[in-house]
């Protein structure tokens, strides 16, 4: 070709201008397709995290739930604290009652002892004088 065959003219500048449009078209379609592709990829992507994240949550809420079920159940089995110092107090009280008691006996215990020594000292004594009363009359 010349350097006159390439000029141009209006047919060869519209069927350039075709070309870099049908060219251009054809490289937005192929945009497109990938762009579409990656959007699916990416919202199914989404759509299993979703999912993944759902499990993880109901699983959550179920050890939430049954850890609140145990506190229910101690809430209900185990004994306050109030109630248990109540009690306490009451045994303690029943305790000290008893001591008293086993004091007070073992003090009348130890003063019949007494009383049974100073008796017995004192017939003793009576009859020693009595015995040497007689040896001299």
């Amino acid at each position: 070709m010349n350097s006159d065959e390439r000029q141009w003219t209006l047919t060869t500048l519209h069927a350039h201008f075709v070309a870099l449009l049908n060219a251009k078209e054809q490289r937005d379609d192929q945009r497109f397709a990938a762009q579409k592709e990656a959007t699916n990829l990416a919202l199914t992507a989404a759509d299993r995290a979703v999912t993944k994240a759902e499990t993880a949550a109901e699983k959550r809420f179920e050890a939430v739930n049954e850890f609140r079920s145990t506190l229910a159940d101690q809430q209900r089995t185990l004994m306050p604290r109030a109630e248990t110092e109540l009690l306490i107090r009451g045994v303690l009280e029943r305790i000290n009652k008893l001591e008293d008691s086993q004091m007070r006996r073992a003090a009348v215990g130890q003063g019949l002892h007494l009383g049974w020594v100073v008796l017995i000292g004192l017939i003793g004594l009576m009859g020693t004088v009595i015995g040497i009363a007689t040896f001299f009359r």
